[in-house]
């Protein structure tokens, strides 16, 4: 079966305090990993998306970024390499979540404002080309169905298996300027593995039964299904229910100090990675983000025991990883603690990353 048991050395939820480590960032391409083969428990990562924003290092767009690419089909193949990369350092026991956000065919540049009040606008002209419906042959204001498409492709081209697609809902989901569909609140997380038999471990996420009690207790007592209802009435979980396939967590802004120099735009909350982080590799086992960005991923595994590892290609990036993985705040926001009781960072303290590769 999918599920592995706890070893006995590992402490259930509540019963102990696991000891923090440092995440490890470095600078390099998903498409040519720094790392060994089958190295890697798990894989959280959300790749640019295509055609969306132009990623920068000291004000300039530089060349390789994912989500540049001419077409659709261009932008796949790039992002199929990536995945073919991830699946050489995963461990054959191992996942990888992998979020993947939806363009409109016939999209335009858009102005956007950074956290330092900085307006970026993604060149119009450039964006029109990518996303042409005579050139990619998709209708206009259609979506172009890329989350779709990848998840056909992982299959079909790489032998990879979907075992599931969560949604990520987003209760504080930022607003849109449209008038003839509904706004998009939402982001789809695939959920892939090499072979059928892989690590799982869902009672570190399990949830307290609510509503569906009384339920159960209604049907039970109806129709010819109510003994096979008793019986299950009797078997639930001591931890919860397994979690079901849309998550409500809302999105958490970071503030990245000025003295940075750096915009960035979409960060996911900690309390996500932290799920899939708890449930899907072991203690003391190996997380990585090959598109690590800010570094939320390597830190919540971090946090929770694991070595996380944090990969991106932009040297500003790595400056706000470096940031978040050693400032004292940024860590208690992570955890799920208070920031203002988080001791001050000791100035005598050595640089934790002057040895990693830039």
């Amino acid at each position: 079966m999918d599920h592995h048991p706890r070893p006995d050395s590992t402490p259930a939820p509540g019963d102990a305090v696991l000891a923090p480590l440092m995440p490890v960032i470095l600078r390099g391409d998903a498409r040519a990993l720094p790392l060994q083969d089958a190295s890697v428990d798990l894989v959280v990562t959300s790749p640019p998306y295509y055609a969306l924003r132009s990623y920068q290092d000291g004000g300039r767009h530089y060349a390789g970024q994912l989500g540049d690419e001419p077409s659709p089909r261009d932008f796949l193949a790039a992002l199929l390499d990536c995945t073919r990369e991830m699946v050489r350092v995963l461990k054959p026991t191992g996942s990888i979540f992998l979020a993947l956000g939806d363009k409109y065919s016939g999209a335009q540049g858009q102005t956007q404002t950074g956290v330092h009040g900085r307006q970026h606008r993604t060149d119009s002209a450039a964006t029109w080309r990518q996303t042409d419906p005579r050139r990619t042959g998709i209708p206009n204001k259609s979506l172009m169905l890329l989350p779709e498409r990848f998840r056909i492709a992982a299959v079909d081209e790489l032998g990879l298996i979907v075992r599931a697609v969560i949604i990520w809902a987003k209760p504080n989901g930022l607003p849109e300027s449209v008038t003839d569909r509904v706004r998009r609140s939402h982001e789809d997380w695939v959920h892939l593995t090499v072979q059928p038999h892989y690590y799982a471990d869902l009672d570190e996420i399990r949830e307290l039964y609510d509503g569906d009690r009384a339920l159960s207790r209604r049907v039970k007592h109806f129709g010819p299904g109510k003994h096979v209802q008793r019986a299950a009435w009797h078997k639930q979980h001591p931890r919860g229910r397994i979690p079901g396939s849309v998550w409500l967590i809302s999105a958490q802004p970071l503030t990245v100090p000025a003295e940075l120099g750096v915009d960035h735009y979409a960060v996911f909350p900690p309390q996500w990675p932290s799920r899939l982080v708890r449930a899907w590799s072991p203690v003391g086992g190996v997380v990585l983000d090959p598109f690590g960005g800010t570094a939320t991923t390597a830190l919540t595994a971090a946090l929770n025991g694991r070595t996380g590892i944090s990969v991106d290609l932009s040297a500003d990036y790595g400056r706000i990883a470096r940031w978040r993985a050693t400032d004292p705040r940024e860590r208690a926001r992570a955890a799920g603690t208070d920031p203002a009781k988080a001791a001050p960072a000791d100035p005598a303290q050595p640089d934790l990353f002057g040895g990693l590769p830039e």
